[in-house]
């Protein structure tokens, strides 16, 4: 885990919030399933050191976990991660 803090990543988290608007959550559980969502982030606060994100349906996702918000994804993946040459 990266001890900086995806500053993109963090800006589109919060813009969604502020703009209370659904969009596409891509993330990774805790067992390191690959899930996607459409839904909308009702809030951002920090428990147990860590940054999570509440959906509105109750779900909560840690910061660190989430793969791509929107457009936007986090540092840890690249543009090539999101194309298919299916």
């Amino acid at each position: 885990m990266a001890n900086t803090m995806d500053e993109p990543l963090m800006q589109a988290v919060e813009e969604a919030v502020s703009k209370r608007k659904f969009l596409k959550i891509q993330y990774r559980t805790d067992l390191n399933e690959y899930l996607s969502v459409t839904s909308m982030i009702k809030k951002v606060e920090e428990k147990d050191g860590a940054q999570y994100l509440e959906l509105v349906n109750g779900e909560e996702i840690r910061f660190d976990n989430l793969v791509k918000v929107g457009d936007v994804a986090s540092d840890e993946y690249n543009s090539r991660d999101f194309t298919c040459d299916c």
